[in-house]
């Protein structure tokens, strides 16, 4: 009798690359289930379940065949991936789907079990068949990380192999300290240098997000960092690429600095909330008129409800840097329309009409229902809450499979129009800042 395998297909992959797995040797016309664990920052850990029927050949194929029940139903053949739930064995609840830092792969251990199980009955007494690591990786073979101390600042270098020149993107997070570096690499594992901006939460800079005020000349260095590099084809433009609290710092950037050429923002406020900003003696007070009418949710904060909105469009008009008019400026904006974390798809309809109205050929603005608001690249789990020292819980909203699947969409178009607006870009000669 042939021994029962699973296989992956690449394995190493990078993680935001699509692999086909199989199960190869059972016995025909079976129920299995697969079990897929992995243990991310602060050993936190995630799993999935999925029962699926071997076929006439004894053959269970992701890519073909349907899951019966277990954490997610249908054809879905990264569905182990996705569908990850924080594990009940966790001591602490609320886990989050991220790796600080992206030179360690992410390493999924893969099991299969005879019959239909579910994770809580999956202990030492259930008695796996076979099992498989499937290693993913943030950053592609040649891949170089650098951190980066520079007269105040504070980032994550990362360079494709090669000598370059690379088109260059800075990313931004919201309100998790520090800073996400699975993005960053992943970037320069698709051929740009990608710099990780911290604003916050790492040592040198301010440690709780209360006692952050966006100063907009820390963002201004960076960016004279990456213009600068020798590695860095500064003459196509920088992009931005943000997210949450993120995007507000962007649109200033993109308002006040030369030499950005197209931006990326998601599930983010167009005004700074909660934090100042200021630059070269301008002040942007905190957008902070609360909604009287404003509920929690269980304990669980739900800032999509938490502000009293501008009602008409002149007074929204009055909060928003005049990103709008950059016509040199590609804009691409992203919204959950399950974000519970912000009021995404308000600020996208403001957007809107403001690029038609000042920038109409330079823009496109991508709308996912049941999507909610932790973007995170393709195939990471989705989590509804998170926690954060400065508010507590918070609520974040989205669909497991909906969102999932926006993630993966988004991620594709955020690469097409990254490779449109900078590897694309007419060069304009311009000399070194």
């Amino acid at each position: 009798m042939i021994a029962a395998v699973i296989t992956a297909q690449p394995n190493p992959s990078l993680y935001d690359e699509a692999i086909t797995m199989r199960a190869s040797g059972l016995k025909p016309k079976s129920l299995y289930t697969f079990h897929s664990h992995v243990t991310m920052d602060r050993n936190e850990a995630f799993e999935c379940e999925a029962h699926y029927e071997s076929d006439a050949k004894g053959i269970i194929d992701l890519e073909k065949h349907t899951s019966l029940g277990g954490s997610y139903t249908g054809t879905e053949p990264m569905g182990l991936f996705w569908a990850m739930k924080p594990s009940t064995k966790n001591k602490h609840p609320f886990a989050i789907p991220e790796r600080k830092r992206a030179d360690p792969p992410l390493d999924v251990t893969v099991s299969l079990y005879v019959g239909a199980r579910t994770s809580s009955f999956l202990n030492e007494s259930s008695k796996e068949i076979c099992s498989l690591l499937v290693r993913r990786r943030f950053m592609a073979p040649g891949v170089t990380r650098t951190v980066v101390r520079d007269n105040g600042l504070h980032a994550f270098l990362f360079l494709p192999p090669g000598p370059g020149p690379f088109p260059g993107i800075i990313t931004i997070d919201g309100l998790m300290p520090g800073t996400n570096e699975d993005k960053p690499a992943l970037l320069a594992s698709r051929g740009y240098a990608a710099l990780g901006l911290p604003f916050y939460g790492i040592e040198g800079l301010p440690q709780d997000y209360k006692d952050t005020c966006f100063k907009l000349e820390y963002f201004e260095s960076a960016l004279r960092y990456l213009q600068n590099h020798e590695k860095v084809d500064a003459e196509r433009g920088i992009g931005l690429v943000t997210l949450c609290f993120g995007v507000p710092v962007a649109l200033a950037m993109a308002t006040f600095l030369s030499g950005i050429s197209c931006m990326i923002g998601i599930n983010g406020p167009l005004w700074v909330l909660h934090n100042p900003m200021s630059y070269k003696g301008i002040n942007w007070s905190p957008y902070m008129t609360l909604n009287a009418q404003h509920s929690e949710g269980n304990g669980v904060q739900l800032h999509r409800t938490l502000y009293n909105f501008p009602h008409t469009h002149n007074e929204a008009k009055v909060w928003t840097v005049e990103f709008y008019k950059k016509r040199d400026i590609a804009f691409m904006f992203v919204a959950g329309l399950d974000d519970d974390g912000q009021a995404s798809e308000y600020y996208v309809n403001v957007v809107e009409r403001l690029l038609k109205e000042s920038n109409p050929s330079n823009f496109e603005i991508d709308r996912y229902p049941g999507a909610g608001h932790l973007f995170k690249q393709p195939y990471m789990p989705h989590i509804s809450v998170m926690y954060n020292r400065s508010y507590g819980e918070l609520g974040l909203g989205g669909v497991t499979g909906s969102h999932c699947r926006a993630q993966e969409d988004s991620w594709k178009k955020q690469l097409d129009f990254l490779h449109k607006h900078l590897k694309l870009r007419r060069i304009k000669p311009t000399a070194k800042l």
